[in-house]
């Protein structure tokens, strides 16, 4: 096996895993506080064009992590609805738009659906982040997920470097300062409001 093998085999897993500590605590504590609309809807949307451009790419990996990562995602957003946060029509629509323009987008470009990929889904983790900078109540944000979203990213930085992919790497240059801030101010959030019974993620 193959360095490239092992690293793309490393990320993609931690992609398909890192996001379900943060669907379970959602649904677990029924709470979405903290957790910023607009960077679930950029999130799914970036990771439903890196799905499209990984298949594109015949990339397994790349489409495999995405897909299972737009389908949480995408729970979280329900879950926002459920909350009054996010509209049903607006999450419904936004699935089927993104999904129109990937795969038109692909069938004219791979590059050109890479590069909607890398701006969508770069510039998802910055709502959050202002949220967290913002937002005194966290409560809603896992730690947990977090901490796995700066290894993941370091992962596919690692990944993208070593194929030579700038489309791949690039956006965790982003992504890992935002997530390491995420995890920072959330846990100091919840232990400030740790005399409220909360349920570790």
């Amino acid at each position: 096996m193959t360095l490239q093998n092992l690293l793309g085999i490393v990320a993609s897993t931690l992609s398909m895993l890192f996001i379900w500590p943060q669907v379970f605590r959602v649904y677990r504590n029924d709470t979405v506080e903290g957790l910023a609309p607009l960077g679930a809807l950029q999130g799914m949307s970036g990771s439903i064009l890196w799905a499209v451009y990984g298949l594109a790419q015949t990339d397994i990996p790349l489409f495999g992590s995405n897909l299972l990562l737009a389908v949480a995602i995408a729970l979280l957003g329900v879950a926002m609805t459920r909350h009054g946060v996010l509209s049903r029509t607006v999450l419904s629509t936004v699935i089927t738009v993104v999904l129109g323009v990937g795969f038109i987008t692909a069938s004219v470009s791979t590059s050109l659906v890479g590069i909607l990929a890398f701006g969508v889904g770069a510039l998802s983790v910055l709502p959050q982040t202002v949220k967290v900078l913002r937002d005194p109540d966290l409560n809603g944000v896992s730690v947990s997920s977090n901490s796995l979203l700066f290894v993941t990213c370091c992962a596919w930085l690692s990944y993208g470097l070593t194929i030579g992919d700038t489309l791949v790497w690039l956006p965790n240059v982003l992504v890992i300062p935002c997530s390491a801030l995420i995890v920072v101010k959330a846990r100091a959030s919840q232990r400030r409001t740790a005399h409220v019974p909360v349920h570790a993620d």
